[in-house]
């Protein structure tokens, strides 16, 4: 028998038993047929302007909106379906509950105007800025050692969501409590991991992979579930074992965004905890391994769709920007060209020449990640 690892492999129900529109009025309408003639002994001969034929759509219509709130009310049962408040309280049949959101985090250096004697404390709680009304402050206190110049210190965003993504290194540098001594300060790392309400996808993930958690043996969805409930901004997580009592994790962050040192060393203590980690688990994580590809391609478009080129033009570039993404949005993803090649002919182009990329399979552990700009050309009108 087959394992079930993710929701989608679960099959497609209906209460109603997907009964279309369509069916109801044939239904409805034969029906008022057989009544009709047990009633009179004649047929009953309707045609297509027939009021009474008219009032029966308004019946059938209405009829299936019923039947619609029926096949919702009990998919709403079902975390394969379930969205909203009903998710929440499915979740918490597992004790698992929607996160509020996560806040960004970044590594900070501070650095002394000269050399000191002794130790220079920069307090837990310390606030830098780039000044744009958004602050984030020290995680623990900060020792400077005697005749040190400078040291880092790992920071969080005081506000939950996406909005302190984004840092760039060198771009938080304002300090806000101001510190004896410092003379400078910037942070060293992108600020990442900030992440706003979790998503109905992402609960119901963690809703599915809530029962591993309650193992001791340490099964791979256990610590994908714990991994992703240490961050709402983590989309996805791959757990190895290359050698007994290794555990290898991988993750990645909104948009196949790679993480940065300081979120590995927190997930990293995170994973610590002995209501997490079995004994004997020696848990490594890591940001994936990175595959590079580029892209080449050539693009036609049918002379039937000339007067529509500009549009077309639009949604191959689009279409190209999504395929970016989605290669890089699931970690062992291979470097597929017929996914791109679909995208392009989904946005209107007649035939695709793919130079580049190639297929190629991609280790369990890696992304795949576009190395420079992709190559476009559109190659003009061609008979359909």
């Amino acid at each position: 028998m087959s394992v079930k690892k993710t929701l989608s492999d679960y099959p497609e129900i209906s209460f109603i038993d997907g009964i279309s529109l369509e069916g109801i009025q044939k239904f409805y309408l034969n029906a008022m047929e057989e009544r009709y003639e047990e009633l009179t002994g004649r047929d009953l001969v309707m045609h297509d302007a027939d009021p009474v034929r008219l009032i029966a759509y308004a019946d059938c219509l209405l009829l299936y909106q019923i039947a619609q709130y029926a096949d919702r009310a009990g998919k709403m049962s079902l975390l394969k379906y379930s969205f909203g408040d009903y998710l929440e309280n499915i979740g918490a049949l597992k004790g698992v509950y929607r996160m509020e959101g996560a806040k960004a985090r970044v590594r900070m250096r501070f650095s002394l105007s000269a050399q000191r004697a002794n130790i220079t404390v920069i307090p837990t709680g310390t606030r830098v800025t780039a000044g744009d009304g958004k602050y984030f402050e020290t995680l623990d206190m900060l020792e400077i050692p005697a005749g040190g110049m400078e040291g880092e210190v790992n920071a969080i965003c005081k506000e939950i969501g996406i909005k302190g993504n984004g840092y760039k290194a060198g771009d938080l540098k304002t300090l806000v409590d101001p510190v004896p001594y410092i003379d400078t300060v910037e942070n060293v790392t992108v600020s990442e991991g900030g992440a706003d309400l979790e998503s109905d996808e992402s609960l119901a993930e963690r809703i599915f992979l809530a029962p591993s958690s309650w193992s001791t043996a340490g099964p791979d969805d256990a610590y994908q579930y714990w991994v992703r409930t240490f961050d709402t901004a983590i989309t996805d997580v791959h757990v190895g074992s290359p050698e007994p009592g290794i555990v290898e994790i991988c993750f990645i962050l909104q948009n196949g965004q790679l993480p940065e040192d300081v979120m590995i060393e927190e997930l990293q203590e995170y994973l610590q905890n002995e209501g997490i980690r079995p004994l004997t688990d020696q848990v490594v994580v890591k940001a994936p391994d990175v595959q590079e590809y580029g892209i080449d391609v050539t693009y036609y478009i049918n002379k039937s769709d000339r007067i529509k080129t500009s549009a077309i033009r639009e949604q191959v570039n689009s279409a190209i920007d999504h395929y970016i993404l989605w290669q890089k949005e699931k970690i062992g993803r291979d470097i597929n060209p017929d996914q791109l090649r679909k995208m392009i002919v989904s946005a209107g182009a007649k035939r695709v020449e793919v130079r580049s990329p190639v297929y190629l399979r991609v280790a369990s552990d890696a992304i795949s990640v576009l190395n420079g700009d992709p190559v476009v050309t559109y190659g003009g009108i061609e008979d359909d």
